[in-house]
């Protein structure tokens, strides 16, 4: 099984849209709202104050036959210049529990260490003990953070545990 990952543009905006409706289980238990009908050009457009438009970066990920099948949101050099921080992973329900998304993460982990980052950072839902899972068999380990979950200046319900992985 080939997986590729591809940057994304704005001209990707309605296809991200159709992955995101697709992926509304998630999203829904993450923003605990349904999915809006601009949320592909959100997740384009949103990122940390100070952080700076060239460092967010979104990641089509594709099958073999090229289909999309999920993405990655990643900030280069958040909360510091060593870092990477992996906002997202989304996977198209249809392939969930195929392996795909290890394959597509170790894709986008290979381009990270070509990039010099030292350490990625990500946040994981509490509640989301199948992410959670996924996450430490990735390798990565609890920082002992945990944060409130803020998207577009409110705060959700669910905290967030900060993991982390170091390359160096």
């Amino acid at each position: 099984m080939k997986i590729t990952l591809r940057e994304l543009t704005r001209e990707d905006l309605p296809n991200v849209q159709a992955l995101l409706e697709r992926c509304s289980d998630y999203l829904t238990f993450e923003d605990e709202e349904p999915v809006r009908p601009g949320a592909a050009l959100e997740l384009f457009s949103e990122r940390p104050d100070g952080v700076e438009k060239s460092h967010k970066v979104l990641f089509g990920i594709a099958n073999e036959a090229q289909e999309s099948v999920g993405l990655f949101d990643v900030l280069r050099g958040y909360p510091d210049p060593k870092t990477l921080n992996l906002g997202l992973m989304l996977l198209d329900p249809a392939s969930r529990g195929k392996g795909i998304g290890e394959k597509a993460y170790l894709a986008l982990e290979e381009w990270i260490i070509s990039q010099k980052f030292e350490k990625i950072r990500l946040g994981v839902l509490v509640g989301d003990s199948r992410g959670l899972s996924f996450w430490r068999k990735m390798g990565y380990r609890e920082t002992g953070e945990v944060k409130a979950y803020v998207k577009q200046n409110r705060t959700l319900s669910r905290d967030i545990l900060v993991l982390e992985k170091e390359f160096v």
